[in-house]
Order: structure tokens, then sequence, then C-alpha cells
């Protein structure tokens, strides 16, 4: 059903009788012919927008009966409403989106996954040097910047606040460095910006969606008359990463047909003071939402959880990985495939034991496409763009994140037009990846769809691809370059492994200050194994006593710097 809601007064301009003589409801009449609501009250532009709240529940009827997924519930009887309102299977990207991120059902929404109580340990959660470090990297780049007032500090995806609680108290004893910044953390999931508060030492929240003053209290009252649009919503995810949102914030419009950043969302939802340095902190749900000004950007194990398109090359080209509903779509065709439905590397059978002990396979499958997509056709020319022949030919599968390579560009748009420096610490390889999605539940690998939303999911990132972003900005006019090949406002490093990423920025110095400062050789040994960790190899695998392999080779770093600073700390 389609819905009109009042937006912006159009001014005083009297009733507007019809000069017919027939009487007009009022609020109905054409343009020039009435100017009143129903109410009697000036007329205002109208806007449309479409309410399809009960579109699920009326395909959930329309399949009743001896529907096959009436027993589903939670998340799963969710995607498959999804399925069969689409008329077809979802793609491996918009799986991934409702698995973590569905409002009441996502992973990441209402629990701390985070540490040896959650499902995975990170690594600011394995020793607080790593937090200490990055803040040593922050400040090296601020002073590369010039030790420029108002810098935006900024974490993408912060988990539970430990990285930037240490990078604030191991940076609280350059106090100019302090009194320069503010943090702004990027964080969807209501729960974790509670961790995070707390981690951060906030004290009480204010919540600026559920203070009551009368603004808001007003706001409420009048909650349809107030309702906006953006001119174009798609603005906000143009290629270029400059339009959009962001000029919505510099130059907001205050026509009838406007949007305000805190109509468009991009207020703070939460605000705070850390007690570390006296430091003002901001929550956002989007990048878009914090201020401009120079910026310096972390994102640690971010991109993994970006969702993927997954493509696999058959006799009938590139096909892309669907899922479906569990035997709605015939595989025949597929080739040598093999069983879809175990779509990650080293992940069990898609098939897990129940309580009584059968083997219980998942109401979802993976399927391929006919053919070639329409986002295929789009991204997988882009990704194997200047790759050798010899590479290209031998590819069987290739996972392209979209949202991944647009955030990457909106941070350097951003890095170039303010000034500033980003880094991105994550598990990945050069690239071009194959299929790297994984579930991961209690610190064990777990079928992909089974259970959605109870398991992480989780990717290799693609670090050649997002280098290639950076690259492409002075060839692509609108990228910051101006198509003749001349290089762009920022310069991208890496990646490095993490293990010399934390050398170059002083690991085994500050080891050496923390065991001297030990009270007893357990306290100096746990501290050794912790830094070990962060820079070790597979060498440090023990299944026996549950001890994962190092992150110092796996994880890797990517940097990029605005243009006029050098090699950013750690990529020397």
């Amino acid at each position: 059903a389609a819905r009109e809601f009042a937006s912006a007064s159009r001014g005083d301009e009297g009733d507007g009788a019809s000069t017919s003589g027939a009487p007009i409801a009022h609020g109905w009449g054409a343009e020039g012919e009435d100017s009143t609501d129903p109410d009697g009250s000036a007329r205002r532009a109208l806007e449309v927008a479409i309410d399809r709240t009960g579109l699920f529940r009326a395909i959930e009827q329309a399949h009743g009966g001896d529907d096959a997924t009436k027993h589903l519930r939670g998340l799963e009887a969710h995607l498959a409403s999804i399925i069969k309102f689409r008329g077809g299977p979802v793609t491996v990207a918009e799986y991934m989106q409702e698995v973590l991120t569905h409002p009441e059902f996502g992973y990441y929404m209402h629990r701390d996954v985070f540490g040896q109580r959650g499902d995975f340990i990170t690594s600011p959660e394995v020793s607080q040097v790593f937090g200490e470090l990055m803040g040593a990297w922050a400040v090296w780049q601020w002073t590369q910047l010039g030790k420029p007032k108002n810098v935006k500090l900024i974490e993408l995806g912060p988990g539970r606040g430990t990285l930037m609680a240490d990078l604030l108290r191991a940076t609280s004893v350059f106090k100019e460095f302090t009194q320069s910044v503010s943090v702004h953390m990027v964080e969807v999931s209501p729960a974790l910006r509670e961790m995070q508060r707390k981690s951060l030492r906030c004290g009480e929240t204010f919540n600026r969606r559920a203070r009551g003053d009368a603004r808001e209290a007003e706001a409420e009252r009048n909650r349809f008359a107030s309702l906006r649009v953006p001119k174009n919503p798609l603005n906000v995810v143009e290629s270029d990463g400059v339009r959009g949102a962001i000029d919505e914030i510099e130059a907001p419009s205050s026509g009838a047909h406007g949007s305000t950043p805190e109509e468009l969302g991009l207020e703070p939802v939460d605000e705070g003071v850390s007690e570390f340095g006296g430091v003002p902190v901001a929550w956002h749900e989007t990048l878009d939402g914090v201020p401009n000004g120079p910026t310096i950007l972390v994102a640690h194990e971010f991109f993994d959880a970006m969702p993927v398109h997954q493509f696999t090359r058959t006799e009938r080209g590139w096909c892309e990985r669907l899922v479906a509903i569990r035997g709605s779509v015939s595989t025949q065709g597929e080739g040598d495939e093999g069983d879809e439905s175990d779509v990650s590397q080293g992940n069990p059978s898609d098939a897990a034991e129940d309580g009584d002990g059968e083997k219980k396979r998942p109401a979802l499958e993976m399927v391929l496409s006919p053919g070639l997509t329409p986002a295929g056709a789009l991204m997988i020319p882009r990704r194997l763009e200047g790759m050798p022949e010899d590479v290209k030919g031998g590819l069987r599968q290739l996972e392209i994140s979209p949202r991944t390579l647009a955030i990457w560009e909106r941070v350097a748009a951003r890095v170039e037009r303010h000034g500033g420096a980003a880094i991105a610490v994550d598990y990945g390889e050069e690239g071009p990846i194959g299929d790297s999605l994984q579930a991961i539940k209690d610190h064990a690998f777990v079928p992909v769809l089974q259970d959605p939303g109870s398991a992480d999911l989780s990717v290799y990132v693609d670090f050649g691809a997002m280098r290639q972003v950076i690259e492409r900005r002075g060839r692509e006019p609108g990228g910051g370059g101006t198509g003749k090949d001349e290089p762009s406002g920022v310069r991208c490093y890496g990646p490095v492994t993490q293990r010399d990423l934390l050398f170059k920025l002083g690991i085994q110095e500050r080891l050496q200050t923390l065991v001297g400062e030990c009270e007893t050789e357990e306290q100096a040994e746990r501290v050794y194994d912790a830094c070990a960790r962060l820079v070790g190899g597979d060498e440090l695998r023990d299944d026996s006593a549950g001890t994962g392999p190092g992150m110092g080779f796996r994880y890797k770093a990517l940097a990029i710097v605005s243009a006029g600073l050098g090699a950013p700390a750690g990529f020397e």
C-alpha cells in the first residue's frame, strides 16, 4: 500500500477554493485548487513512501498448508520467506547480511561474541599491546599531519571496544594529542555499543534516541509530518564515495524536499566522554555520519565480515552461488561441483547432529545460477582487470565483496578531502580469493547454512582488490583523478604481515617493558605468550591445549595516506 506523508510546509497559501464551485475535500485538490490539509492547516508538499511491512506475511499465508518450510523458526524462517517472496534464491551476500545484522536475529546484534566466552578471539583480546601499538601508529600519523586540531579518530566495527580503550589509555600521556582528537565509533549493534561504552569508561548512556527532551517529544507528536526521504537515496552509495550523504552533511537543504543529517539518521546515536584522557566519544551507525575533519581511521577485523558474492567457473561460464530452500531448485547440470551446500574451506559437512545424535540437514542449500548474473557481469571483469592471463585462466572460483570496496573507496575519499590516514588489519591475502566463507561457533568451524544467526560468518579479505580501488582513483573520472592516469590524492601501502607491522611499531621493546613490570614468572610468561601469538605462525597451534595458530602471517595490514605524507608507520 502506498501512503502519503506530509513533508514540509509550502507556506500560507490561503484556502485555495475551487473556482468550479464544486466542493473539494481539504487536502486532496489539484495543485492551485486546494492548499489546506484535512485538519485545515496549510497544505504540505507530499512525498510517497511504500509500506511493505505486510508483504512477507501475505507471502507466508499464500504458502501455507502443505508448505515444507512452515516448521522453520527465527532467521531460517525469515530467509525462507524472502526467497519465496523473490521467487528464487538469494545471493550469498544477501544471506550474510541477514545472518550478521538482522535487527532481531542477527549474530552481532544482541550478544557478546568476542573472547574466550564468545565464538572467536581478536588481536586486541589477546594482548593489550596490539591496541597500544595502534595508539603509537595514530600519534605518528597525527604528527605527520602537522598536529592538527579537531582530528576525527574513527574505528570501524569496534567489537567490545578493547582496541580503542587500549589505544586511548596508551596515548593519554600525550596531552596535546588527546586534546586534539574526538573518537567516533561506527557500530550498528546496540549490544556492542553498550559494551564499548563500558570499555571506554564513558559513564551513563546519552542515547539521543532515548532522551525525552521537548524537541524529541515534539518530533514524536508530529512524526508523520517530519518524515523525509533524500532527493536520491542511491547517492549514499555512489561509486565515487564523495557525493550523497556526505554532501548532505555539509550543505543540508532547508527546502521542502531536502533532508537534514538528523532526518537521514546521520546524527550520533550515542555520545560520552572517556575517562582515558577525557576524550569525547560519539557512536554512529554509518561512516557518513562522522563529522568532517582530518581523519585517522582504524578498521581491525572489520572487512572480513562484509558480505561477498561467490562465483564458480563452469562449462556455462561464470555462474553465481546462491542460497535456496532445499529441494526447491534443480541442481542438474552443475558439472562436478559436488555438494554445493558445503561452501567453505575446511568446514564440516552441511549436515550437523541434532540433540538425538542424528544427522540434520539445514533447510537451505547452495545452488548455482543458470548462467552469468548481473552482479557477475559487473564485478568479475573489474576484479580480473590487469591480471596475468595464466592466473585468470587458472581461476575456478572467485569471491568479491562490493561493500568492502565501496567502504574503502569512501574512506579514501574522506582521507583525500580532509587529510589523514587509514589502516585496515585483517586476515586475508593479496588475492584473488576463491572460496573462503566460513562459519565459526565456540571457536570451531560449523556448517555455513546450519542454524543461521547462531554462528559468525567471515571471509578472507582480498587486499589486492582493495589496493586496486586506490590505484583506479587516478585513472577514472570522479574517483579522485582526471581520467588521464594521473595520481590521486591518496597513496596506498601494503599489504604487509601483522608480524612485520608490529615489529616495526616496537612490539619487542614494549614486551620487554611489560615483562620487567611483572611480579611473577607466571605473569611474565602470559605476557610473552600473548605477544608471541600476535606475531607468530602455525608453529603455535596446539590442538590438545585448544590453542590456535599465531596471527603474525595470516593477518595483514593495508594503509592509505593523503598526498604529501610519507609512508605510514610500519610500512616503511
